[in-house]
């Protein structure tokens, strides 16, 4: 990828970190790695390490300054910074930046109302008010960590770490946490999406997240589903954050 009017995106999760290139406004390239990667990873940005650029980051205080010392030309997008929506959580400090970077593009796309289902390490809901204000949502574990706690907390139930779906009666103990979890999940999201839209009847959803390949939800439903929807909400925020910057100076 030529260097030149280009932008560098970083969205570093909790499991993975990925990295959009962006041409533009359109996304020309994605990376993604995981946390035994790290090595590729510092790697790739010290290619790019004087595009303009942005880092989101839900990672310790060393790991994020890790990053932005590789991109040294990046704005670090957090509460600080200025984004083009209202943000009416009671606790805007607390909020995840990587729900706000979605709701950042589902408000951008949207021309109504939005739910963003986000399918991660934790499964987030976050709600924008017509146009483009943030009011809240809802957060519950994800497929890894409801595993993990059966697993943990129980005597006997082993540790489930594939994503098979399995039938909805469970006919011996695995077949039984697959349908609790993945079936269990299914159900929730659709409960989530029947209320919302019951109190908000216009409105656009979006599904993202790395585990949203795993939930069939989009035919009946019309949902946008877009994996790369946070580092799309995040070149919007970079966006916004240069010509902030460029009107003060």
């Amino acid at each position: 990828m030529e260097q030149g009017n280009k932008s560098i995106v970083v969205d570093a999760g909790n499991t993975r970190i990925k990295v959009g290139l962006f041409q533009g406004h359109d996304l020309q390239e994605v990376h993604a790695f995981s946390n035994d990667e790290l090595d590729k990873l510092k790697s790739l940005l010290i290619k790019f390490k004087n595009l303009s650029g942005i880092i989101s980051s839900v990672r310790s205080d060393k790991n994020t300054k890790w990053l932005k010392g590789l991109l040294p030309n990046a704005f670090l997008f957090n509460h600080q910074l200025s984004i083009p929506l209202t943000n009416n959580y009671e606790s805007p400090t607390t909020l995840g930046i990587d729900r706000l970077a979605n709701a950042i593009a589902a408000a951008n796309i949207s021309d109504k109302n939005a739910l963003v289902i986000d399918i991660g390490t934790c499964i987030k809901y976050d709600f924008i008010r017509y146009p483009q204000i943030y009011e809240g949502g809802a957060i519950s574990p994800g497929i890894e960590l409801r595993y993990k706690s059966m697993h943990q907390f129980t005597g006997k139930l082993p540790l489930v770490e594939d994503r098979i779906q399995g039938p909805f009666v469970g006919k011996n103990t695995l077949d039984a946490m697959r349908s609790g979890v993945i079936n269990g999940m299914h159900l929730e999201m659709v409960g989530f999406i029947e209320e919302y839209r019951r109190l908000y009847p216009e409105l656009t959803i979006f599904l993202t997240g790395g585990d949203s390949q795993y939930f069939e939800l989009g035919n009946k439903y019309g949902i946008f589903a877009d994996e790369n929807l946070t580092l799309k909400g995040l070149l919007i925020a970079l966006i916004h954050a240069q010509t902030t910057f460029s009107s003060s100076n």
